[in-house]
């Protein structure tokens, strides 16, 4: 039965797939030397020319230019968006949540930091317009958290920011963490609700996976950078447990020392992506995980909404290192050091 709902989409993702980016292509973005020189040759690949083909490059100013590669993503959502059936737009309308969230954190960033906003939100008008009633406009004109809060009124994210924003500790993590943990608790909901025995299995093998390597990071992190207690861990984890047992959870909360977390890693399910006597770069192990899950899934999976979830990580990870490239590129950073940032 899911072989015949998904055959024709998963033969539209594989198209699609083919035209994603590949580690050579990061090799030469990372050789050139200028932005204008970046865009001028994602100009030429099949998924970014149509959105970049009327634009001077010579002209984008940062903002703009990171817009438009994000559009990029946007534009795939949308082709998939109108190649699904309604079952399996229930889950595309769920996965939307994750672009109105990177707005908003993209403009609390630039509260933060007193700078505009990197990303000209303009460029997603017309995509937010047709899949979602997230107030853009409203959103991107706001000044402080106060106005961002009464910009969001009517969506679940202004009471998520503003129980943030009444209590003492209103730093930049603690908006992002609430933000994670709506989304997450949010889509680990709708797939157990919305979706069908096998998409159901599959959505929650990827957001499973993702609140496990969230988890590790964080307690990674309070461990190493801020010598927190487990009481206080406990706090700033998402209660859910997918491969990561409470058990295990505990031990790594409770462990002494970083040497100790690593111990209490190690027993887990996600211990062997761990280098043994070395300490890991969180978002590299995360990333590691991730990618083979994701693998995984699509391995097994090929005919269920794996192949949306699989794609739309893989393109969202492909915008991610464009941005950066390009960011690498701006300051004249050499080319194998663009390459580490990149790995």
């Amino acid at each position: 039965m899911s072989l015949f709902r998904y055959s024709g989409l998963a033969t539209k993702v594989k198209a699609m797939s083919g035209k994603l980016l590949k580690e050579e292509d990061f090799d030469q973005i990372g050789s050139l030397d200028s932005v204008p020189a970046v865009i001028g040759w994602l100009k030429k690949k099949p998924s970014y020319a149509r959105i970049l083909e009327k634009e001077d490059e010579n002209n984008l100013h940062r903002g703009q230019a990171e817009g438009l590669i994000m559009q990029s993503l946007l534009s795939d959502f949308s082709k998939l968006y109108r190649f699904s059936n309604l079952e399996q737009r229930a889950f595309l309308d769920g996965y939307f949540r994750r672009f109105e969230i990177s707005c908003i954190k993209m403009l609390i960033r630039s509260l933060f930091s007193g700078r505009d906003a990197l990303s000209d939100f303009s460029e997603y008008e017309a995509v937010f317009s047709r899949h979602s009633a997230f107030p853009l406009a409203r959103v991107a004109a706001a000044q402080t958290m106060d106005s961002l809060i009464a910009a969001l009124q009517g969506t679940p994210y202004a009471g998520v920011l503003k129980r943030v924003h009444q209590g003492n500790s209103g730093r930049l993590f603690d908006y992002e963490f609430a933000l994670d943990m709506f989304l997450f608790r949010n889509q680990w909901k709708r797939a157990q609700k919305d979706l069908k025995k096998e998409d159901k299995e599959t959505v929650l093998r990827s957001i499973g996976t993702q609140i496990d390597v969230l988890n590790l990071q964080w307690i990674y992190r309070a461990k190493k950078y801020y010598n927190m207690e487990a009481s206080e861990i406990y706090a700033i984890i998402i209660p859910v447990h997918y491969r990561l047992k409470k058990e295990e959870v505990v031990r790594m909360a409770e462990a002494d020392s970083v040497a100790g977390l690593m111990t209490a890693i190690g027993g887990t399910k996600y211990g062997r992506y761990l280098e043994e006597g070395v300490l890991p770069d969180p978002e590299k192990v995360g990333t590691q995980i991730q990618e083979a899950i994701h693998r995984t899934m699509l391995r097994h999976s090929p005919y269920s909404a794996a192949c949306l979830d699989v794609y739309l990580y893989e393109k969202e990870r492909e915008v991610r290192k464009v941005i950066t490239a390009m960011e690498c590129v701006r300051y004249g950073l050499p080319s194998d050091k663009i390459r580490e940032y990149l790995s």
